[in-house]
Order: C-alpha cells, then sequence, then structure tokens
C-alpha cells in the first residue's frame, strides 16, 4: 500500500469515528437553533477537513458554519478596517500576529472551564486570550537520491545547504510567506545570530545561491516532482505530500544551536469580542482542539497537532513517523519564536535590501 493510500486511510478512519459519535441525543440537542457562527480561516484543504470533522457536529446541533476565507494577515486588515466590528466569530491567528492583537481590544477573553479539551494541550499551548490549534515542523526537505548521486551527505544544518552542488538548486520561503518569519529567524540564529541581529542569516542565505523563494509550500511539490531542486526549507506536511507524490525525499529537523533541534511555528484561535455567539464559538474553539478535528486536519493537511492524544496516533502510519518528529522530548527542544521580540517591520526592510534588490 503506498503511503498516500495510507494516509487517505488514516483520515477515513477519523470521518468514521466523527460519524459514528454523533450520538441520537446530541442530533436531538437543538443547543444552537438559528446560529450561524463564521469563521475566519484559510480556504483549500484547510477548509475542507474543518467541514468534514466540525461542521457536521454544528449541524446536529441546529446551528450552521459559514467561512470568511483568507489569510490571518488579511482577515487582521479587515479587523482593522472594521475597528474591531469583526465580520466573524472565530479567527485564525498566526504566532507571529500575537504582539499586534496585544494591541488591540479585539478579542473576548476564553472561558477555559468551557473548553474541557485543553487537557489535551501543552500548557504553554492556551491561555484566556487563545488556543494553538495546530504546528507546523519546519525542516530541511531533500532529495535523498539525488544527494547519493553526487556524494552529498545528508543535511543536518542550514549550513550544509549553501555548497556548490546545490547552486540553484534550493527553495527557501520568503519572508512574507506563511514559513517566512519562523524560518528567517531559524536561519538567523543557526548562523550566530539572534532575534536582534538578523545579519548572520542573511549573509548565509545569500551564500546559498537560492533557484526560488517560495510564497507557497505547495510550490516546493512541484519543484521537486519537475526535478528543479534538490532541498527545500519547508514544513514537513509539505514534504510528506512531496512524498506521496512519488518523490524519493527525507526530512531533516535541523540544528538550530545547542539544545535546539528543529522549528516550529504555530497558529491559535481567538474569539472576537464583538461576536454575538460567544458560547457557539467557545463549542467551536473546544471541538477545534478535540482529538477528531486534530486527527483529521493534521492527515489531511500536513499540519501537526497540538492535541497529545493526537501526536500518539500519528505515529501508526510509518511514513509519518519517519518523517515528523513525534517524541515529546525532542518537540519540546524544538525552537518556537517569541514575536514580542522582533521587529518584523526591520527584518522585512533588511530582507528586501539585502535579498530582493540584489
Amino acid at each position: 500500500m503506498s503511503s498516500s493510500m495510507k494516509w487517505k486511510g488514516l483520515a477515513a478512519l477519523s470521518a468514521l469515528a466523527i460519524s459514528t459519535s454523533l450520538s441520537p441525543a446530541a442530533l436531538a440537542d437543538g443547543k444552537f437553533d438559528g446560529v450561524t457562527l463564521r469563521i475566519a480561516t484559510w480556504g483549500g484543504s484547510n477548509k475542507a477537513a474543518i467541514e468534514e470533522s466540525i461542521v457536521p457536529r454544528f449541524e446536529a446541533l441546529g446551528g450552521k458554519i459559514e467561512f470568511v476565507t483568507g489569510s490571518p494577515q488579511a482577515n487582521f486588515a479587515k479587523l482593522i478596517a472594521a475597528r474591531g466590528r469583526a465580520p466573524f466569530d472565530v479567527m485564525e491567528i498566526l504566532d507571529a500576529q500575537l504582539p499586534d492583537f496585544a494591541q488591540t481590544d479585539y478579542l473576548a477573553k476564553i472561558d477555559l472551564s468551557k473548553v474541557p479539551n485543553t487537557k489535551y494541550l501543552e500548557p504553554w499551548s492556551y491561555n484566556e486570550m487563545g488556543m494553538a490549534s495546530w504546528l507546523t515542523q519546519e525542516t530541511i526537505c531533500y532529495n535523498t537520491e539525488k544527494f547519493a548521486e553526487l556524494g552529498i551527505p545528508a543535511p543536518k544544518t542550514y549550513r550544509d545547504l549553501a555548497i556548490p552542488e546545490l547552486k540553484g538548486r534550493l527553495s527557501i520561503p520568503d519572508i512574507t510567506s506563511g514559513g517566512g518569519l519562523a524560518n528567517f529567524a531559524a536561519i538567523s540564529i543557526a548562523a550566530g545570530g539572534d532575534l536582534q541581529n538578523v545579519k548572520p542569516g542573511i549573509d548565509l542565505i545569500r551564500d546559498m545561491n537560492v533557484l526560488k523563494f517560495w510564497s507557497r509550500g505547495g510550490e516546493t511539490v512541484t519543484q521537486f516532482q519537475t526535478g528543479d531542486i534538490y532541498a527545500a526549507v519547508v514544513h514537513a506536511g509539505w514534504c510528506v505530500r512531496a512524498k506521496n507524490a512519488g518523490n524519493p525525499v527525507q526530512t531533516v529537523h535541523p540544528v538550530i544551536k545547542d539544545g535546539i533541534v528543529g522549528v516550529q511555528k504555530y497558529g491559535r484561535l481567538g474569539i472576537m469580542k464583538s461576536s454575538s455567539n460567544y458560547e457557539a464559538a467557545l463549542w467551536y474553539v473546544n471541538e477545534f482542539v478535540g482529538v477528531e478535528n486534530q486527527f483529521t486536519l493534521s492527515t489531511q493537511t500536513g499540519v501537526f497537532p497540538t492535541n497529545r492524544e493526537v501526536v500518539a496516533r500519528l505515529g501508526a502510519d510509518p511514513v509519518l513517523k519517519q518523517m515528523l518528529e513525534l517524541d515529546p522530548e525532542m518537540l519540546g527542544k524544538q525552537l518556537r519564536i517569541d514575536y514580542s521580540e522582533v521587529n518584523i517591520s526591520d527584518w522585512v526592510d533588511q530582507w528586501t535590501r539585502a535579498i530582493v534588490t540584489n
């Protein structure tokens, strides 16, 4: 059986678990009769996973879910324009946006007593202002056959990518992409800099002779298929998709510095203070971090679950076990960026001057 079929099989089992868990009592409950809950999230596979795992449950309680699709950056711009009167009840928020939200009064406090699924979450990942809803493991994804053919050892660090054999065969995220800030920070720290001094990272990136600074992770899957690249800096889910498409790829969780191996970025769910559907929004947040949705989201989109129970379940698939870091101890050693210490505008300005215009 192919890894793609196994992955789809896991998703199918998740769907079965959801359908069988809708008890007659729940179907008759009607606690959200007439409620339309609006969720600001991405489209594509992310929205499709939510439609499969959460929407049927909410409809069984009499409600309806509508989606406001767009990036978290675009949805934050809508909030600014509307002065916090959001056209949605719940919003996906990137970790890099948390300092921006801290300067506003847009988010409602979450009554954690009504989110019992927090028992499956790590303490760092939630508080009354938000709930970590997914992680990505940012990795080096490389073509094992090409590396062997060229006599290149498996990379361990970002600096291992700055070699003549990979000139014009490497793809890394543009700083404005979804994975851009986390990976730029990781490269800068690994190169000897820090969150205030990113010049070492810029210098290393310039040494890499990059073919493409991608804006969407899916671009790297296509680049591996066409043979244009031999390695990419991209989250593990995209590397799994490249493998499922028949490419001989493997992930590496890069050594950042002593005691830190691998990189995470994460998203959070926030409830809008302007929402008139607070109880329904609480229900949605609880369902989102629950076992069934987290399993569906992970197996269908490649993002990493924040729910500990789901992490254990993913290990049943040999491909995911091989390409994802599942060891709780090692997960605790991965780099997460504290964006309260970051001047993002300065980072983008330095990137533009040094990378884009040169």
